[in-house]
């Protein structure tokens, strides 16, 4: 088209791009009229027939059923243009072609009808190259492209902008991602993917900088953030999920202290040179530029609305009560969702707690000044809405555990008026299995109104377990051990392991199963077989001896255990206990009636347990609230279940878990304090005189050494050891009756791994005069000494005893590592004596002693 005036270039070379684009759009749409119509030159030649046949060619990784499926021309109907034009569309919207051509010709009375294919690769096999600061799983869950896709560049190329993206969020702005698409070379239309990775250089935080603060410091508002700057103690790491939190924090430190107001003006994430001279080194600069506003104080609260429960409920829970007081939005949003909670338990699920904020500006008198203030009443207004009940419970994530195996962990049912009491106990309980590292409950409308479907969603952990090691524990000496386990077998919640043990002190092997809810019901079955041989410490013969005498318990046997779980806490259970043992290979020094056991051969012991107990923990390994109390009691042997020991011990005890507050620099991980109490009481058997019948105790005591209580060291008070000097003597022989309390603050400093502990440990031994008998001439006289100093008493005697100088006592701290394997443990305890009576105090005794473990799973 020649240029209508000279001198316009410009627009005539525009002209001519404007004629190609339309060319080119002309070219294509005719195109894609062939590929829809290709194979129909002449359609009013084959428009009517009757398909005989459907063919497939070119199909690698499809079946022809997959198409057949979704295409609407069939064998046996008469041909049409247009659905064979939809059977196109439809096969093309699979996403697995990148061409398809059709073919007809005439075949029999009919015609056949062949589609001839071009199937897109099939990408077998993922790679990452170059990976280091990122772990390879963390990056395919960005991806948009996943094993067994069809192969799309266009997904390819997302997904690389994403892995680039994931890199900046943990602070490597500067990595470079590329791809390659590789044949597999004995596969067919197979690709391998590979994604090459150059993670750069790693940069860290430099600077934080808060602008704007004028009531806190800025050093105040970064010690909330989790993110730090570069320093000794710290990495400087960069997690953009982690600043997106920090910023929270920062609007939280401020709302808990009445500046409802206070906003994030602008924030910047930067990365220079930390030196502009020479140029060397890069850096994350954070600057985060703040709006305090004005400090609001608490008036108080009101609702209006509420039918179902009384105000009074209400108010017995309000965590923000004081008028005058600062506000504190946090305690605020908990006042609100407690209310929200308490509807949720009658099944109100739909209730809306709608608070209405007044502000009111008033003067008061402050350290006998006059000055305004902005006072906040808070109007609940609540519409309590309809019941709701759960419809349909719908479990997802679980691949290995079997369905069931989950259902049976939940209170909550199908068809239940719905309640968030139950919801929370449910979720703790299918946690506390241990076969998921996420447990988590959702709901969503159902399926008519008033009712909500319970969506369960849970992440699989490995259940298997095979660990390799070796342990060391300052009361135990050095021990290898192996401990092979699947906690869900074959998805069933069944648990079999076997354990080896070898060391200096211990060695044994212990073969174990646990079948959860037999025959469906919540009946817990378990039983072990056992071998072990174990050298026993124990008080020197000869008094002006500072050493210990030692002999081997060797032991073998098996035991089987029931136990029943009702009411959501409780449950009741058995143990039978049937051992056989034998005293080997006593040292020269030991007591008399160390060599009087070893003489008596083979001894058979038979046991059986009946425990009670209530257990409301939410973690069963990192409990942070609940208590848990439990009473057994063990009968061994008697004149009913015979055997060559007699006697009965019972054992109350008692656990209590709360978080009364976070620590500043761990807001996300509550403190716990555990207080806790147990005993032990070794009292005769039933029917004694009839058990002296067919074993006098002067033949065969009833009750040997190894099974007398002893005090100290990590398992009962920490800072003693067992046989201290400065426990009395008798103490040191071992004793009837045991009675321990303590309390515990444990800090999470990492809540999975690392957890400061601070302890207080009290302990006591209690004799008894009927077990007396059975000790020798120069222990009895021990314990008379005791009793004259009036370091020991009888149980009966408790009365007697004042028992603040009774119990021994101790405080320190220590560090639980829990890494694969091989939980560590450092204790430095110190032990305490009480001084006076009424008015006493604990004065110190002795330096921090320090006692280490590796493998034992007590905190």
């Amino acid at each position: 088209m020649p240029c209508l005036k000279q001198g316009s270039g410009e627009n005539c070379y525009s002209g001519r791009i404007e004629l190609m684009k339309r060319a080119v759009i002309l070219i294509l749409g005719a195109a894609i009229l062939l590929m829809f119509d290709g194979g129909f030159s002449e359609p009013s030649k084959y428009e009517g027939k009757i398909v005989r046949r459907i063919e497939f060619e070119g199909l690698q990784n499809l079946d022809a059923d997959d198409l057949l499926d979704v295409m609407i021309t069939e064998e046996g109907y008469p041909l049409k243009a247009s659905e064979v034009r939809k059977d196109l569309k439809a096969i093309f919207e699979l996403g697995q072609f990148s061409n398809i051509r059709v073919e007809v010709e005439e075949f029999r009375d009919g015609v056949r009808l062949r589609f001839v294919c071009e199937e897109r690769p099939l990408i077998t096999t993922i790679e990452f190259r170059g990976l280091d600061e990122i772990y390879e799983q963390e990056l395919s869950e960005v991806l948009l492209v996943k094993e067994g896709d069809v192969l799309r560049i266009d997904l390819i190329e997302v997904s690389v902008q994403a892995v680039k993206k994931k890199y900046e969020s943990e602070g490597l702005f500067n990595a470079v991602v590329t791809y390659e698409v590789k044949p597999e070379e004995d596969k067919e239309n197979n690709v391998r993917v590979i994604f090459i990775v150059d993670e750069g250089e790693e940069i860290k935080i430099s600077k934080i900088t808060i602008l704007g603060p004028k009531k806190f410091s800025a050093g105040d508002l970064v010690d909330e953030m989790e993110l730090e700057e570069e320093g000794f103690f710290s990495d400087g790491t960069f997690k953009q999920e982690v600043y997106e939190l920090d910023k929270g924090r920062i609007i939280a430190f401020y709302k808990e202290r009445g500046y409802l107001d206070a906003q994030i003006i602008e924030d910047a994430v930067e990365y220079e040179w930390v030196d502009l001279e020479e140029k060397d080194e890069r850096g994350i600069f954070i600057t985060v530029k703040l709006s305090e506003g004005e400090r609001y104080y608490f008036d108080k609260y009101t609702v209006s609305g509420n039918k179902v429960f009384d105000t009074r409920v209400f108010n017995a829970q309000f965590l923000q009560r004081k008028s005058g007081e600062i506000f504190n939005d946090s305690l605020f949003q908990q006042d609100r969702q407690m209310m929200s909670f308490t509807y949720a338990t009658k099944g109100y699920i739909f209730a809306r707690i709608i608070p209405k904020r007044t502000v009111e500006e008033r003067e008061v008198t402050v350290d006998g000044k006059k000055e305004m203030r902005k006072f906040v009443r808070i109007d609940f207004e609540i519409i309590e809405g309809s019941k709701a009940y759960v419809e349909n419970i719908i479990i997802k994530g679980n691949k290995k555990t079997k369905m069931h195996v989950i259902r049976r962990e939940l209170i909550v049912k199908e068809g239940e008026l719905f309640n968030s009491y139950k919801m929370q106990r449910s979720r703790e309980r299918v946690y506390n299995l241990g076969f998921f590292k996420a447990v988590n409950f959702d709901v969503r409308p159902g399926s008519k109104e008033g009712y909500m479907n319970l969506i369960i969603d849970v992440e699989e952990q490995p259940t298997g377990t095979i660990s390799l090691g070796g342990g060391y524990g300052t009361t135990t000496g050095f021990s290898i051990f192996a401990d092979i386990g699947e906690n869900n077998l074959l998805g069933y919640g069944h648990r079999i392991g076997v354990r080896f043990e070898y060391g200096p002190m211990r060695s044994s092997i212990t073969l174990s199963y646990r079948w959860p809810w037999v025959f469906d019901v919540p009946l817990y079955f378990t039983s072990s077989v056992f071998y072990s041989l174990i050298t026993i410490p124990t008080s020197s013969l000869f008094s002006e001896s500072s050493g210990t005498a030692e002999y081997n318990k060797q032991s073998f046997g098996y035991s089987l255990g029931l136990s029943y779980q009702f009411w959501y806490y409780y449950g009741i259970g058995t143990v039978w206990r049937h051992a056989f043992k034998s005293i080997v290979d006593p040292s020269g020094n030991s007591p008399d009636a160390v060599f009087i056991e070893e003489s008596l051969g083979l001894q058979e012991t038979r046991t059986i347990t009946f425990y009670v107990y209530r257990d409301s923990k939410d973690n069963y390994m990192n409990p942070t609230r609940g208590w848990r109390a439990e009473f057994s009691v063990s009968f061994t042997g008697g004149y009913y279940l015979r055997g060559d020991d007699h006697h009965i011990k019972y054992s109350p005890d008692f656990y209590l878990y709360y978080t009364p507050f976070h620590l500043p620099f761990l807001r996300t991980h509550p403190c716990v304090i555990e207080l806790r109490g147990n005993a032990s009481f070794l009292t005769p058997p039933l029917q004694r005189d009839l058990v002296e019948k067919f074993q006098p105790r002067r033949e065969n005591a009833w009750l040997e050494s190894e099974d007398r209580l002893y005090i100290g060291g990590p398992e009962t008070l920490r800072g003693w050891d067992y046989y201290d000097n400065l426990l009395p003597e008798s103490w040191q022989v071992g004793l009837f009756h045991r009675i321990l309390y303590g309390a515990e603050l444990r800090i999470p400093v990492h809540p999975q791994m690392l957890w400061f502990a601070l302890f207080f440990d009290a302990g006591s031994l209690w004799t008894d005069r009927f077990w007396e008998k059975d000790f020798s001439d120069y222990t009895r006289e021990i314990l008379r000494d005791d009793k004259d100093k009036k370091l020991i008493y009888d149980i009966r005697d408790f009365q007697k005893a004042h028992l603040m100088d009774y119990f021994k006592y101790s405080w320190g701290f220590g560090f639980k590592i829990q890494i694969p394997m091989m939980p560590l443990r450092f204790w430095f305890g110190r032990k305490l004596q009480w001084v006076g009576r009424d008015d006493g105090y604990f004065r110190e005794i002795s330096d921090f002693n320090f006692q280490f473990g590796i493998g034992d799973m007590r905190f």
